[in-house]
This record gives structure tokens, sequence and C-alpha cells, in this order.
């Protein structure tokens, strides 16, 4: 996913003059839809075991968080700079910037629509080719919104990347080395002064296909990734995603669907479970579904895991452990 880091060099591509304005557009900030988890989930020095799931729970953040954040970190020095422009032209409380052609090279142009509102306000981004005259000519990249009442701060935004497929030089050098599609919905509601929070990534019909990274491995997703923290930085993560699983020999070029559940509390003890399943008769692992469960401390160390049968006989030594000293119990999970 970091590999889409260079969709946004927009805010270089604007070439009008700066004809100060009053505006100040309310925007989402990447603390809004970053996914925070304790420290206790985090690389570890030393012989002790650290927890496969949490590992994955780990990577998964960190790889979301970057693309995320990128995007949004970008679009907001976009606004920033907007809210300083004249626009293009006016509707009603909408603001128009653009078509602006690309200004590293690429074929592209660039068009923004800010709409005002009483409590936030409403964006979209059209990419286009070079030289294109208005927004007919172009496709929707991107919308989003943000709304802000006091503490509580709630909005999003919604991408859809076979748009970044039609205009591949947004993906940067390596635009041939992976092929991409889908719509991702990224929705989000936080109290700043509490920083409760949770965050929704949808994943419709998204695929990404790696040509010579991994194998040209294919991952699919077409569900919901779920993040939550409380007040005292307990929280849970739930996430779904299709694909090919073949790193132990226990599977091979068929897709399945995996999934982990973990949770956490603000102590950063935590509890995770995790499964790799054939849907629909389609898959090829070595002995069917796979299942996975898993306590950590407060260190970050595992207290406990449990490997189903087959699969832990062809591992000696992967179970270990007491249930027993797990301090969130299987409750934890119910409901992700």
């Amino acid at each position: 996913m970091t590999r889409f880091a260079p969709l946004f060099a927009l805010s270089a591509a604007l070439t009008t003059g700066c004809f100060f304005t009053d505006e100040e557009t309310a925007f989402i900030e990447a603390d809004d839809v970053r996914l925070e988890l304790p420290d206790s989930i985090a690389a570890r020095e030393g012989g002790q075991v650290r927890g496969t799931l949490h590992i994955g729970v780990q990577y998964t953040a960190d790889q979301v968080n970057r693309w995320v954040t990128v995007i949004v970190e970008h679009c907001a020095r976009v606004i920033a700079y907007l809210d300083d422009v004249q626009p293009t032209s006016r509707e009603g409380n909408t603001r128009i910037y653009g078509p602006y052609d690309d200004n590293d090279g690429r074929d592209l142009a660039w068009l923004v629509r800010v709409e005002t509102l009483e409590d936030g306000s409403n964006y979209e981004v059209y990419v286009g080719n070079r030289g294109a005259k208005g927004q007919d000519g172009m496709d929707l990249l991107m919308t989003g919104d943000l709304h802000k009442e006091e503490t509580k701060r709630s909005g999003g935004f919604k991408m859809d990347f076979d748009v970044v497929e039609k205009y591949r030089e947004m993906k940067g050098p390596d635009a041939d080395m992976s092929v991409i599609g889908g719509v991702v919905d990224v929705t989000f509601k936080r109290d700043v002064e509490t920083e409760e929070k949770v965050i929704d990534l949808d994943f419709k019909a998204v695929s990404f296909e790696y040509l010579g990274y991994l194998d040209d491995d294919v991952f699919f997703s077409d569900d919901k990734y779920t993040y939550t923290r409380d007040a005292k930085g307990g929280g849970t993560f739930d996430l779904t995603l299709y694909g090919e699983w073949d790193d132990y020999g226990w599977s091979g070029p068929e897709q399945e669907k995996a999934s982990v559940q973990a949770a956490w509390d603000g102590d950063g003890n935590g509890r995770a479970r995790g499964s790799i399943l054939e849907v629909e008769g389609v898959g090829d692992m070595k002995h069917g579904d796979l299942f996975l469960d898993e306590c950590q401390g407060t260190d970050g160390f595992l207290t406990w895991r449990a490997l189903n049968e087959p699969y832990a006989l062809e591992a000696p030594g992967y179970n270990f452990g007491d249930p027993e000293t797990c301090v969130l119990s299987a409750s934890a999970l119910d409901g992700l």
C-alpha cells in the first residue's frame, strides 16, 4: 500500500497566482484517521516470543496509517493552499479550482471542489489528462467531508482505485509493478478531548496485484476493517483479507479468507484470534480451515498461543502457555 504515496503531488501542481482570500476551510486531520496501537504491540528484541496475530495487526495498522495519513496530509496542504487562492469559479458555497495541469510533467490535470458548511466542509478531487478543459472530461478520484461540534469530529473520504489505475502516473515510477482496483471508504468519529475514536475502512472489491514483488500475489478485500479506541487507551481492531497464504507451505495458489480480531486494554494486555478459511469451497489449505488464538502481556510477549490440529502437529512447540494467563477474556472479542 505504501507504493501509493506519490498520489498527491497535487499541492505542487497548482499554478495559479496567490490572490489572498478570507477562507478557512475545516478539514480532516491525520490524527482523525490514525490507528493507534499500544506500545505492547510493537517490535521487541530478545528471545521471548511475540504473537503472529499481533505482528499482523501492527503491520496492517502501519501500512494503513502510511497511505491513509499521507492522503489526508497532502489533501490538507492542498486545501490550506486553496484557502489563499482565488477560485477559478464558484457555485453557491462551492469554490472550484482548476483544471490545473500537473507541474511534475505528468500527463495529468487536477480539479478541486470545496464546499463550506456551517459545521465543516465537503470536497471533491478530480483528475484527468493534461489539457483538460473542465470537470466533464475528468474522473472523480476522491470525495470527502468533515463535521465538527465542540470536541467532536466526524467525516472521512472515499477513494477510487480504478481511477488511479486509469491514470497510472499517479502510482509513481513503479506503476508497471502493480495493478489496483476497487473503492475504499474511510469514515471516522473522534473526540479530541478524550481521544475516543472509531474508524471504519470499507473495502469495496479492492484488489492489489503485485507483479514481481510478492511472487505475483493477488490480495482482495470486500470487507470492512474497524478500529476503536476508548478513553483509557484500550481498543479493538478487526480486519479481513482474501489472499494467498503459502509462507509455510500450508496453502497453494488459491485464495482463502483470512481474518484477525484483536483487543487490548489501557495497560497493553492483549488478546487476538485469527482464521484462514476456505469460502464456498474455494481454497487449497493443506488441512482445511486454520484457527489461531493468542494472549499477550503488557511487555508485548505472548503468554499463551494455540493453533488448531493438525497444523499444530506440523509445528511442534508452536502451541505453548496457559489460557488462564490471559488478562482479557474471550468476550473481549465478542461482536468483532
